[in-house]
């Protein structure tokens, strides 16, 4: 067994670990909920739909007697048959979609829209008679176990009450109609599933809260978990550390080749160099190409040495080009005079070493 028990984990669940979950299908969920709300929903729409499902059983049962003496062969059977199941369809299928909407109803409401494929896997495991005999015994049976017990009391109760309270009236029951005996059942059927969805109801709500604990006391996490799930999800700190060395590396590799195409460096001269570049009609101001500080610097008049581009020194401007500027960017305007000034000087020299 790993050393970190289940009473380390005192830290509370990462959203990713949640969402890993839900993607296998593990979320707070209780059944009870579902059945209930199967149980309430289906009851009314029985009750208020009752006389309607009367009338479809007392026309189909009309239509079956009027054909009754006619000819029977293959024709007549296959036309009686499909009379039966369109009635049956039109009164069975209402019901069936209304247990369907629920069920789907019942689950969002508790897990929201939920796919999870990794959860319709077929498990070879679940086959094993050994661990299927091994789940008879944990925890989480006992405690269904408990709640069948318990609904099972509940609904025993709830039926001995109220058949104590109608006893006189069911016992006086051969005295009436087949019409007032069929209606009297109907409405104690409808109180019975009533009253046991309401009950029902309330314990699925607190089942649901129990599931809610239980769920997120399992997703707990030790803190060594939450300190790997960081490195995975942000990087091994040693990893970054070397990819931005390297980024910075490839940066000053792309600004020392910008430095070939300055127009002119500028400098303090040991400490600071700022490379510039500006070209007539293309440009709304110079552009700092590349810039840095001590070794950096020196490495920036090196490569201007070699492909014979101007260094000029300048204490003033080399250090507010340094630190008001980016690479990149254009000069501001306060710089204007002096830089243009100092490009002017320059091109001049280029013309006559050209001539």
């Amino acid at each position: 067994m790993s050393a970190e028990t289940f009473q380390d984990k005192s830290e509370k669940p990462t959203d990713k670990r949640l969402e890993q979950a839900k993607t296998k299908g593990q979320t707070a969920k209780s059944i009870e909920l579902s059945s209930c709300f199967i149980i309430l929903f289906s009851s009314l729409f029985i009750y208020f739909t009752f006389s309607q499902l009367f009338q479809e059983t007392y026309k189909m049962y009309i239509q079956f007697i009027q054909r009754v003496d006619i000819e029977i062969n293959a024709s007549t059977i296959n036309e009686i048959i499909w009379l039966g199941v369109g009635r049956w369809m039109a009164m069975v299928l209402p019901i069936f979609t209304l247990l369907i909407v629920i069920s789907i109803f019942s689950t969002v409401i508790q897990t929201g829209f939920l796919w999870a494929t990794e959860a319709m896997k077929f498990n070879f495991g679940a086959l094993n008679p050994l661990s299927g005999i091994g789940r008879f015994f944990t925890v989480k049976a006992v405690q269904e176990q408990v709640k069948s017990l318990t609904k099972v009391g509940i609904l025993v109760y709830v039926c001995y009450t109220l058949i104590t309270q109608e006893l006189s009236t069911i016992l006086a029951l051969p005295q009436y109609d087949t019409r007032f005996i069929a209606t009297y059942i109907g409405k104690m059927c409808f109180t019975l599933a009533l009253k046991i969805g309401v009950i029902f109801l309330f314990l699925a709500g607190l089942d649901y809260l129990f599931q809610r604990w239980q769920f997120r006391k399992n997703m707990m996490m030790t803190k060594q978990e939450v300190i790997e799930e960081h490195k995975e999800s942000e990087g091994n700190p040693l990893v970054k550390s070397r990819i931005r060395s390297l980024q910075r590396e490839f940066a000053k590799r792309r600004m020392l080749e910008d430095v070939k195409k300055a127009d002119v460096i500028i400098t303090n001269p040991t400490t600071f160099a700022v490379a510039l570049t500006y070209t007539v009609n293309d440009m709304s101001a110079p552009k700092v190409v590349a810039k840095g500080a001590g070794f950096v610097a020196e490495k920036i008049k090196e490569v201007a040495r070699q492909h014979r581009v101007p260094i000029v020194e300048n204490k003033p401007l080399a250090r507010g080009l340094f630190y008001a500027v980016k690479i990149g960017d254009y000069i501001p305007e306060k710089f204007y005079v002096v830089v243009a000034e100092l490009l002017a000087q320059v091109f001049r020299q280029k013309r006559r070493s050209l001539s």
